[in-house]
């Protein structure tokens, strides 16, 4: 009979994938957090107004004893993984009530201080939720959930020679997979995407027995390289076989259009995409196919989004930076406006998909000279991928 994880290190390894996806590689949703209550952030299905069966049980129990810390751990892990799955903002607003006792103190239990950090991190507070990560590490160094949400949300924020480190700390008791996904997502964006794209594959091939949930994500995390190597038809593979893992998610959905559309199958988006709900990561990669396949539903899309967008703005929520710079960019063609958008949200986000919006819009703008911090980024890095290869030539012949 194979062997099989500890219970702990099982949820572990599930909260581990959930990590790995929040880092918005893979175009995950940032969620939103509104002033406004007339703010239609998304449309919740019919007769699961509170979530999963699981969740809404938590939750009723939770509000029998607020501050029974175990039981606010499993509802704000409950949410968070139900907001990255849906993209539904609303979980980490959950998530972050379930562990209001211990919110805003300076040194909360260590299980609610990591989930603390993961929920500042979806909501963009980068600094808040290093800093809570940097002091569980400094007090418990083999912390393996910390160790490795730090790792990733340093590669977020362009420290991959941090995240790197992170990476080879990592404790044994967290498995191969795990930590080989984590040194190929370091590897891919340094210089190494052929050694990382090795690596992965092999312990991805010879852990035998990993939840749906992490060999899903891993496989997303190998097709992602697989593109950045030009290998389409192994991308192409390894997103069917994390299909065929049950219903995916929104950020495996979202990598997986980004992916036809940039192999040209616009019509294939319209297909997987249908059906899929209504995040805003989903919505616009409708709109981009429907606009190339000349599809009537571009314009409704188009409205709503122009909509989503505006209410953010007008409330102060600014997280949807990247998704707005490339909906100004592809579907309304105003590269300047893309390339305003496009830098604001670099401050913040240093992935390859901010450093990549930010050099077509510049292209596109005439703009060269604004993206020589992104250019010198790369640069640094060592970064080799081929879809961002063909911009810098281009942007060197703008330039020069």
């Amino acid at each position: 009979m194979p062997r099989r994880r500890p219970l702990v290190l099982r949820r572990f390894v599930r909260l581990a994938a959930l990590v790995l996806a929040l880092s918005g590689e893979l175009a995950a949703a940032a969620p939103q957090r509104p002033t406004d209550d007339a703010f239609i952030l998304a449309i919740v299905p019919a007769g699961r107004p509170g979530g999963s069966p699981d969740l809404r049980s938590a939750k009723t129990d939770l509000a029998r004893n607020p501050t029974d810390l175990g039981l606010a751990v499993r509802v704000a892990r409950l949410a968070i993984e139900a907001g990255r799955a849906s993209a539904d903002p609303r979980r980490y607003g959950q998530a972050q009530a379930a562990l209001a006792p211990w919110w805003n103190e300076a040194n909360p239990p260590e299980e609610a201080r990591v989930l603390r950090a993961v929920i500042r991190q979806a909501l963009h507070d980068f600094q808040g939720a290093l800093d809570d990560l940097d002091a569980i590490l400094n007090q418990n160094p083999g912390n393996p959930q910390a160790r490795l949400t730090r790792a990733f949300v340093r590669l977020v924020v362009g420290d991959a020679a941090g995240a790197a480190a992170d990476c080879r700390d990592l404790p044994r008791a967290i498995g191969p997979l795990p930590a080989a996904v984590c040194r190929a997502r370091v590897e891919a964006l340094t210089g190494a995407a052929r050694e990382g794209y090795v690596s992965l594959a092999g312990a991805l091939d010879s852990d035998s027995r990993p939840d749906d949930t992490t060999r899903r994500f891993a496989l997303a995390v190998l097709a992602d390289i697989a593109v950045g190597l030009g290998r389409s038809r192994d991308a192409d593979l390894f997103f069917a076989d994390a299909a065929a893992l049950g219903a995916a998610d929104v950020p495996s959905l979202a990598g997986a259009a980004d992916h036809l559309l940039e192999t040209g199958r616009p019509a294939e988006v319209l297909k997987l995409l249908d059906g899929k709900g209504e995040a805003d990561v989903l919505m616009l990669r409708r709109a981009i196919a429907a606009k190339r396949v000349g599809d009537a539903r571009l314009a409704g899309w188009a409205a709503v989004l122009n909509e989503r967008f505006a209410a953010a703005k007008a409330s102060g929520v600014r997280l949807h930076l990247r998704e707005e710079a490339r909906f100004r960019l592809e579907i309304e063609g105003d590269a300047k406006g893309a390339l305003s958008l496009a830098l604001e949200n670099w401050k913040v986000q240093k992935e390859l998909a901010d450093a990549r919006l930010v050099l077509e819009s510049a292209i596109a703008a005439g703009e060269p000279a604004a993206a020589e911090d992104v250019v010198g980024f790369i640069g640094g890095t060592g970064l080799v991928d081929v879809r961002v290869t063909p911009l810098l030539k281009r942007f060197e012949k703008k330039s020069s």
